[in-house]
C-alpha cells in the first residue's frame, strides 16, 4: 500500500470514491470552499497494487508548533474494504504522521462503519451530527403527511390558514442573514458569523455539484423564518434555520419545511437530510430536535467523532486545554 496526495488536476480520480460513497463534507468542491476561507485543506488517498481503497480530504489545524488532521465525515472507502477499515486507518495515520512530524492526532468521521468496529482510536466530542433524521422523498405527499405528528400536519395547515408566503432564493438578504445570527444566539448554539453564511450561499449558488439555496417564510412582508438547504448527488440537507421571535402562532417553519419537501420532491430528490437530531430528552438541544422529529422519516446513527492519536503526551496538553476553553467560554 501506499499513501499519495491528490493535487489539482486529479479531481475525477479523488471523486471516483466519493461519488459513490460520499457525503458533500467530503466533495472535492466543498474543499474548495473551505479553501476560499483560508484552510488549509489537503486530500489524501489510498492505494494498493494501483487500485484506490480509501479518500479523504480534511484541515490541517495548526496548534503553534503542533497540529492535527480533521477529516469531516471521512474518510471514504471502497464499500468492498469497509471489513478492513482498521487497518486502513492507521496505514493512512502513520504515513500522515511520515509527512507532517507535527501531527499529534487524526480526527476522523466514518459513515460506513459503526462506532463498535472502530479499534486503536478515542471517542472525541462529536463536531458533526452523530445522529440525523432522514425523510423518504420517493414517498407519496399523502404518505409523507400521514407519518408526521398530528401536531405538525396541524401546524401546517395553520400557516396555509394565514396565507404565510414561501419565497426560495439564490441570495441571502440582510434580514434574513440577521435572524440566522439571532436564532443561534437565542438557543445557545456556536453559529458561524455572518461572513460565513454570505460566502456559502455566494460560492455555491450555480455550482453544479453542491447548491445552496434560501426559503424564506413572510406575512405581511414580514420575515418570520429561513431556511438554508444544500443539494448534492440525489440527497438535500437543512443545514441551517432560523425563526423569528414574533408571530409563533402562525407557525411559519412548518410550512416552509413542507415547502420544501414537496419542491425537492418535484426536483426528483430522494432524501431530505434534516441535518442532526438529538433523541435524549435531557439533551440541550431536544427541543428543536423534537421540532424536526414531528416530520417523522428514520433516525440514523453515524459512529459520531474519533481521534487516532500519535503524540500521547500532547494529545493530554490538548484534551487539558480544550477542557478549559469550553469552560471559559
Amino acid at each position: 500500500m501506499k499513501l499519495i496526495e491528490f493535487t489539482e488536476g486529479e479531481q475525477a480520480t479523488y471523486q471516483s470514491l466519493v461519488s459513490i460513497n460520499g457525503c458533500f463534507l467530503q466533495d472535492w468542491q466543498w474543499g474548495e470552499f473551505q479553501k476560499s476561507l483560508g484552510k488549509k485543506v489537503l486530500r489524501f488517498g489510498i492505494l494498493e497494487k494501483e487500485e484506490l481503497l480509501l479518500v479523504a480530504s480534511g484541515y490541517l489545524q495548526q496548534m503553534g508548533n503542533k497540529s492535527y488532521f480533521f477529516l469531516p465525515y471521512g474518510p471514504i472507502l471502497k464499500t468492498s474494504e469497509l471489513s478492513r477499515f482498521n487497518d486502513l486507518m492507521q496505514f493512512f495515520c502513520l504515513e500522515l504522521k511520515q509527512k507532517y512530524p507535527s501531527l499529534i492526532f487524526v480526527r476522523f468521521e466514518p459513515l460506513q462503519i459503526t462506532s463498535e468496529s472502530i479499534k486503536l482510536a478515542k471517542k472525541s466530542i462529536d463536531l458533526d451530527p452523530h445522529q440525523t433524521l432522514i425523510l423518504d422523498l420517493e414517498k407519496t405527499e399523502e404518505q409523507l403527511l400521514s407519518e408526521m405528528h398530528p401536531k405538525t400536519r396541524y401546524n401546517i395547515k395553520v400557516a396555509t390558514k394565514h396565507e404565510v408566503e414561501i419565497q426560495v432564493s439564490n441570495e441571502l438578504t440582510k434580514d434574513a442573514l440577521n435572524l440566522l445570527l439571532e436564532t443561534s444566539k437565542r438557543a445557545g448554539i456556536r453559529g458561524f458569523d455572518s461572513d460565513y453564511y454570505t460566502k456559502l450561499v455566494q460560492y455555491f449558488r450555480e455550482n453544479k455539484d453542491i447548491t445552496v439555496k434560501v426559503y424564506t417564510a413572510k406575512h405581511q412582508g414580514y420575515l418570520l423564518a429561513v431556511n438554508v438547504i444544500l443539494t448534492y448527488k440525489q440527497q438535500s440537507t437543512y443545514l441551517f434555520g432560523g425563526s423569528a421571535d414574533q408571530k409563533r402562532n402562525l407557525m411559519a417553519p412548518y410550512l416552509l419545511h413542507w415547502q420544501i419537501i414537496q419542491d425537492l420532491k418535484k426536483q426528483g430528490f430522494e432524501k431530505y437530510d434534516f441535518w442532526g437530531v438529538e433523541t435524549d430528552l435531557k439533551h440541550p438541544w431536544y427541543g428543536f430536535s423534537k421540532f424536526k422529529l414531528g416530520f417523522g422519516g428514520e433516525v440514523v446513527k453515524y459512529a459520531g467523532t474519533w481521534d487516532y492519536v500519535l503524540n500521547s503526551a500532547w494529545y493530554n496538553v490538548y484534551i487539558i486545554i480544550r477542557k478549559l476553553n469550553r469552560i471559559i467560554k
